[in-house]
């Protein structure tokens, strides 16, 4: 009896044992498994502050911004991946639409996303286009963070708020690009606009504050002029925008007077021409250096009113960083006497929308100044 009941007890601890490996083994693998799930799991910051979480590269994208995302995903390399696109980012793709006046780079060189289905407008999206088309990612705009998180629960779909307020919000390259396995092309991106910048600012800094020569940004405009008091180009450029003087600086375009240019007497007026036909009504830079209200104003005096491209839908860095040797020669000719600007500018344009001669031509169709 001893012996069989020893038998027993070994047989039973032997099986004990399995069941214990086999469980084992088991939560071992689930184990693994959670965490290879958490290694392939994508966590970007967005232009927005928030995390988002994608389980793989987005690989399929409906855009709904105000072509900050499209734009972003052609300097990237990646339009590919764009499988929608809002009624608004497809103005930018119209021949004869509310854009018709506008110069768009982005018909110039990805003239084929104009065949995207069209998913609404980007306030009041079509959802049930975008089920249709099954993104794994979605942009909308950068200060649409509520809407994002909302947009996300009701789709069960990531949302990243792509874009920002200023000419040059880097990281949205670096956002995008984690998010579509693009690091390496967003971190080359980055790098070329910090030393492009860096050529300019290099000189500019080394001017005194009191020799800078002290600007007023006229954008298009009906009646009284708008302006911008946060235009970074124009303090690369080694400007004083005089719209941004003062303890209290208004966000974003505001309106104000004839009567506050004349205060402010500006050396030199630059006026956001971004169409390539005047719209009728809008001061041009004809009719502003006509106006007698302000013909005693420097810039007035002294001929130096120009026209600059300006934001437009957003802000490209691509036209934007061609813009700050633009206006840095226009402001300081002698220390930039060496500066061919066409040549950078389509350099600058070709390292971000990889085609050749597009600063020359958005030159030429909008009527930049020339230096012979």
């Amino acid at each position: 009896m001893n012996i069989i009941f020893k038998v027993a007890c070994i047989f039973v601890m032997s099986l004990m044992m399995i069941v214990v490996v086999g469980c084992s083994d088991e939560k071992i693998t689930e184990s693994n498994d959670v965490i290879e799930e958490a290694i392939d799991e994508i966590r970007v910051i967005d232009c927005s502050g928030r995390e988002v979480v994608l389980k793989s590269e987005a690989k399929r994208i409906v855009d709904l911004t105000y072509l900050e995302g499209v734009r972003t995903l052609i300097q990237l390399g990646a339009e590919d991946k764009l499988v929608g696109m809002s009624a608004n980012d497809h103005h930018g793709f119209m021949a004869d639409g509310p854009l018709k006046s506008v110069y768009k780079t982005a018909i110039n060189v990805a003239p084929e996303l104009k065949d995207l289905p069209n998913v609404g407008n980007y306030k009041e999206p079509n959802i049930e286009k975008i089920i249709e088309l099954k993104p794994d990612l979605i942009f909308v705009l950068w200060d649409k963070k509520e809407y994002a998180d909302t947009l996300s629960k009701q789709l069960n779909v990531p949302v990243m708020c792509v874009g920002g307020y200023g000419s040059f919000n880097l990281e949205m390259f670096s956002a995008v690009g984690k998010a579509i396995g693009e690091e390496d092309r967003a971190d080359s991106l980055i790098k070329f606009t910090e030393e492009r910048i860096e050529r300019i600012t290099d000189i500019t800094n080394s001017i005194p504050t009191e020799e800078k020569k002290r600007i007023f940004y006229w954008i298009r405009t009906l009646g009284d002029p708008q302006t911008n008091g946060r235009y970074e180009a124009f303090e690369l450029a080694g400007a004083i925008n005089v719209a941004a003087e003062g303890d209290l600086i208004p966000y974003g375009k505001y309106k104000t007077t004839i009567e506050q240019v004349v205060k402010w007497n500006p050396d030199i007026i630059l006026r956001q021409t971004a169409t390539i036909d005047d719209v009728k009504g809008f001061n041009t830079v004809e009719i502003i250096k006509e106006n007698p209200i302000i013909k005693d104003v420097e810039a007035i005096k002294n001929n130096d009113v120009f026209p600059t491209k300006g934001q437009m839908r957003g802000y490209d860095v691509a036209s934007e960083l061609a813009e700050v040797y633009y206006i840095a020669k226009l402001l300081y000719p002698d220390e930039f006497k060496d500066l061919d600007v066409m040549v950078e500018g389509d350099e600058i344009m070709k390292e971000f929308y990889y085609e050749d001669g597009l600063y020359t031509k958005m030159s030429n169709e909008l009527g930049f100044h020339e230096w012979k």
